[in-house]
């Protein structure tokens, strides 16, 4: 309620309004543009079947990265950026593309699935490829390293074994679904480079929290697919796969719980209407 009602505030003077639209311009052009490429998506590409919920995660997945690409393009620096995050994001979207292409078990159910999705995926590994390029070599004197600390391969290993052990088997075939499978899990915990890297320098970029709230959306409506379609993922072939669907989800929960701290802060800024280079002031 409390954040609600700073938002109320905000809105009903003007001169905070003022304040408001011109500091968060660029962030409402750009979700305004996404809106509007939405809106056409679904009715290009969507037969209204709840599954679009799964393209619709995979292109706010897109356009965040699109947004990360292009800030640190024009800016010239990829300060505040993780290279360790975008390093896993590229792993498991190489996993996942692996495992929708040329398999279906895990693609929508509409039309977007004929193609669409897929695409938006192979746009999100290029555009994820780009930004470590970026952070490595092109602008790597920008890069923050003595920051970006947290080992990736913390991440990577564990996830891996346990793909191997607990997936579904909607391709029939072991390591597309084990790919899928990795590329879910490693996707859960892959923020926390980034979330770490905001703690080591005790200050944020505006961009990259808006590039965490979009996986945050983005993650929200896999969930919400996912809680609904859990069991088309469990297995009777033995008592692991049985509840595979239920771990799917607890890994969605998990990814929700990690980002949970800084999905309030980030609305907690939103609603006061401040700058979002602000997110870890506890004054704000």
């Amino acid at each position: 309620m409390k954040v609600i009602n700073d938002f109320l505030r905000t809105v009903n003077d003007p001169e905070k309004l003022k304040r408001y639209l011109s500091e968060h311009s660029f962030s409402i052009k750009v979700y305004s543009l996404f809106l509007v490429l939405v809106f056409i998506f679904y009715h290009l590409f969507s037969d209204g079947d709840f599954s679009f919920l799964l393209t619709l995660s995979s292109i706010i997945s897109m356009f965040s990265f699109l947004m990360v690409f292009l800030k640190i393009e024009v800016s010239k620096s990829c300060a505040g950026v993780s290279l360790k995050m975008m390093e896993c994001y590229v792993i498991l979207n190489t996993a996942r593309l692996l495992s929708i292409i040329p398999f279906e078990g895990y693609l929508p159910y509409d039309k977007s699935g004929d193609w669409l999705y897929q695409l938006v995926e192979a746009i999100s590994l290029f555009t994820n490829c780009c930004v470590v390029y970026l952070c490595r070599y092109k602008y790597k004197n920008t890069y923050d390293s003595s920051n970006d600390i947290f080992n990736n391969m913390f991440l990577i290993i564990p996830a891996f074994v346990i793909s191997i052990f607990i997936h579904p088997s909607l391709n029939s075939f072991f390591p597309a679904d084990v790919s899928w499978s990795f590329a879910l899990y490693l996707e859960s915990v892959c923020v926390l480079p980034q979330l770490s890297m905001f703690q080591k320098e005790g200050k944020v970029a505006a961009f990259t929290t808006h590039f965490l709230a979009s996986q945050a959306l983005s993650k929200v409506l896999s969930f919400l697919f996912w809680i609904v379609s859990y069991k088309e993922l469990n297995s009777s072939d033995n008592i692991i796969k049985s509840y595979v669907g239920v771990w799917v989800v607890i890994m969605q929960i998990v990814q929700l719980i990690l980002m949970g701290d800084f999905i309030y802060h980030y609305i907690r800024c939103l609603s006061k209407g401040v700058s979002f280079d602000n997110l870890l002031n506890e004054n704000v």
